[in-house]
C-alpha cells in the first residue's frame, strides 16, 4: 500500500506517513461502524440520544444540566427535554444544590442504574456472541489492541 509521506514543521513524521489513506479510511470505518452497532443493542425503549444522556449522568453525577449539555455538545433545551424524558420515566432525580440553591444535581435512581447496566448487558451479549465467530489468534490480537483504541479515545494523550 502507497503511504503518505507527511511531516511536522519540525520535520517529525505523523502517523500519516505509516499509515496509508486507505488504512485509515478503513479503520475510521470499521470503528465508527462496531460504535454504531454497539449502540443498537438496545432491543427496545430508549433512543440513542437518551441513552447517551443516561451514561453522561453516570458518568458524570451528581451533574447539572448545563455540564450535560457542553459534554453532550448539544443546547440546554435540548438536553433539558432529554432529562424531562428521563426524568418521566424514573431514570434520574433531581435535587437542589446545597451550595448553589440555584443548580439543580441530577443523578441516577435505582431504576436508572438498572437500566443502565441492562444496555451494558445487551452489548456485551452481542459482542460475545460475535466474539465467538472469530478464530482464537483473532480475539488475541483484537484484545492486545484494546490498550492501543484506549489511548485513541484518551483526550490527555499526547
Amino acid at each position: 500500500m502507497q503511504r503518505n509521506p507527511s511531516t511536522t514543521g519540525s520535520g517529525m513524521t505523523t502517523a500519516a506517513s505509516r499509515v496509508s489513506h486507505e488504512e485509515l479510511t478503513r479503520l475510521r470505518m470499521a470503528l465508527g461502524r462496531l460504535g454504531r452497532v454497539l449502540r443498537q443493542q438496545n432491543d427496545e425503549g430508549l433512543s440513542y440520544a437518551l441513552i447517551s444522556l443516561l451514561f453522561n449522568v453516570a458518568r458524570n453525577q451528581p451533574t447539572t444540566a448545563g455540564d450535560l449539555a457542553a459534554t453532550e455538545g448539544v443546547s440546554p433545551p435540548s438536553v433539558t427535554r432529554s432529562l424531562n424524558r428521563l426524568f418521566e420515566l424514573g431514570l434520574i432525580s433531581r435535587e437542589q444544590d446545597t451550595v448553589d440553591r440555584r443548580a439543580t444535581l441530577i443523578r441516577l435512581t435505582n431504576a436508572g442504574m438498572l437500566e443502565r447496566a441492562r444496555i451494558l448487558r445487551s452489548r456485551e451479549v452481542w459482542l460475545s456472541g460475535h466474539l465467538d465467530r472469530l478464530s482464537p489468534d483473532e480475539v488475541t490480537a483484537l484484545l492486545h489492541a484494546v490498550p492501543v483504541l484506549e489511548r485513541l479515545c484518551d483526550p490527555e494523550t499526547p
